[in-house]
């Protein structure tokens, strides 16, 4: 019955109209802005519980890829610094090295820069302890790049280079010099002596600047030469007093053996050994016209041998040693990430 005056309104063809009823769109309701609020609030949850769902020993799959990440790649970056630093690369193509050694520097900067971004990010809770692992790699790449090039640097001066140079130079066997002059020599790389070859430590000295520059002539057994040409050398051995010498492998050569001299290759020590000679011609009244400076060993041979094997051999100990450090790096880091879960887990419950 309908009745006189009445408004009537057909019911809504959208949305929840009544209790159980059905959509006239096949019997499907649309979506609405709670049902997706719901269905986001669900996702986040979900991202929350996979994020904290206890992985690799409690870890996470992100949280493994990170210790990965700061284990390796720090080691990486270890070995290749000091390799181009130390070997035949730099000694050979020197600038192609440094470009090298620049773009590993780029990538370094590069990686700083992305560790220092996520540890300024704002806390958000369950992905707080991802700005521990960024500081774990900034703290291993950044003290890769720089130790290896100063350690590696350093052997390459005091080792690789000297090594390298040596081999360019002549080598001179049974050189009395006691009559003959430095002049002849001046291109020798490495020189075996006459036997009975020996220092004459009445002649030593040493110059003193911040280190003792030591030297000691080198002659000929029974013979006093006209000039003292030939010179062993060396740093922090002596006391600068007469009869205090004791570099190189004087100590333990005895004057009936074949001796032999490496030639010094530092050019920034070569103007205090020669203050020195100056300092010693003076003392003692000699000449030495064209003074030569050499380490004072047993055979050069193997000498030269060694001072290689000693360079190559000093990567792996090197390389050991920062593997040992970077994984206390890492091992610190994983503690303090157990304690900053743990935290955020305790605040959930």
């Amino acid at each position: 019955m309908i009745l006189p005056g009445a408004q009537y309104y057909s019911p809504p063809t959208t949305g929840y109209y009544t209790y159980g009823a059905a959509s006239p769109q096949n019997g499907k309701l649309p979506p609405s802005k709670s049902d997706a609020f719901l269905e986001q609030g669900e996702a986040v949850d979900f991202m929350k519980a996979k994020a904290n769902n206890p992985g690799f020993l409690g870890f996470s799959s992100v949280d493994v890829v990170a210790m990965m990440i700061i284990l390796f790649v720090p080691l990486l970056i270890f070995a290749a610094v000091y390799a181009l630093v130390s070997f035949y690369f730099h000694y050979k193509y020197a600038v192609l090295a440094w470009t090298l050694i620049l773009v590993i520097f780029a990538a370094v900067a590069y990686m700083g820069y992305v560790s220092v971004s996520r540890m300024l990010q704002e806390a958000d809770g369950f992905t707080d302890h991802y700005a521990v692992w960024a500081a774990a790699v900034f703290i291993g790449v950044n003290l890769a790049f720089f130790s290896s090039l100063v350690f590696g640097y350093r052997n390459y001066g005091h080792y690789t280079q000297p090594y390298y140079e040596r081999l360019e130079l002549n080598s001179y066997k049974d050189v009395d010099p006691s009559t003959t002059g430095g002049k002849a020599f001046m291109d020798a790389g490495a020189v075996t002596f006459k036997p009975g070859s020996h220092l004459d430590l009445a002649k030593s000295t040493g110059f003193m600047n911040l280190n003792m520059y030591c030297v000691a002539p080198i002659v000929s057994q029974g013979k006093a030469p006209a000039s003292y040409d030939f010179w062993a050398v060396g740093l922090n051995c002596c006391t600068g007093a007469t009869q205090n010498f004791a570099c190189g492998e004087s100590s333990s050569l005895k004057t009936d053996l074949t001796t032999g001299g490496l030639r010094l290759m530092s050019g920034s020590e070569l103007p205090f050994y020669k203050l020195a000679v100056t300092q010693a011609a003076s003392n003692y009244g000699i000449e030495t016209p064209h003074p030569i400076f050499f380490e004072w060993v047993q055979d050069t041979t193997t000498a030269i041998a060694d001072s290689r094997k000693h360079g190559i051999d000093s990567f792996l100990p090197a390389l050991a040693f920062f593997t040992v450090f970077q994984a206390f790096v890492l091992g610190g880091a994983a503690l303090v990430v157990v304690i900053v879960t743990s935290r955020y887990k305790g605040l959930q419950q």
